[in-house]
């Protein structure tokens, strides 16, 4: 066969063909439901780290104030207020109808709801005397001079995973000389 002539037939084929073929369009609407369905797994991942990421800052606000709560008592006594340590170790425990675990550790916890957007809340405070090993104890609170507050904030993520943020704080005596 002729060169020419081969050249004439491919062109005559070339000029009838018009669109694409089924395979074609077959390959390319698969590798485009794969790229769509890609998608959808990282826009879900996106929006669970987001909601993931609004109740761990919530938790955190929640436990972080409740601390900050806690220290105000405790410095509120030197500017003549009612509150102050010793009413940290001891009317405290009653107002709040704390639990008492051992002569060392009390506790109570809290349900925290706020609003439909975040999952419920369980904020869990305990007060407990420090160092673990010496001889202050809550059925003495004189002998109290340096307390631990921790705050534990827990709840159930969208996906039924047990979230929780932990905070602690120590609060010292203070002793003011006249």
């Amino acid at each position: 066969m002729n060169t020419s002539k081969i050249k004439s037939l491919y062109l005559n084929l070339k000029d009838k063909q018009h669109g694409f073929t089924l395979i074609e369009t077959l390959v390319s609407i698969s590798i485009l439901t794969i790229g769509i369905l890609g998608l959808i797994s990282v826009v879900d991942s996106v929006i669970y780290y987001q909601s993931k990421s609004a109740e761990v800052t919530q938790a955190t606000l929640f436990t972080t104030n409740k601390v900050e709560e806690i220290k105000r008592f405790s410095i509120n006594e030197p500017s003549g207020g009612i509150y102050g340590f010793n009413y940290l170790v001891t009317d405290y425990l009653v107002d709040k109808k704390m639990t008492q675990i051992n002569e060392k550790k009390y506790t109570f916890s809290e349900v925290m709801n706020e609003g439909s957007k975040l999952p419920q809340m369980t904020r869990t405070v305990t007060l407990q005397t420090y160092p673990y090993g010496d001889e202050s104890s809550f059925s003495d609170p004189g002998k109290i001079n340096l307390l631990e507050v921790i705050i534990r904030t827990e709840w159930i993520d969208k996906r039924g995973n047990k979230k929780n943020v932990e905070l602690g704080s120590l609060i010292h005596k203070r002793h003011f000389t006249e």
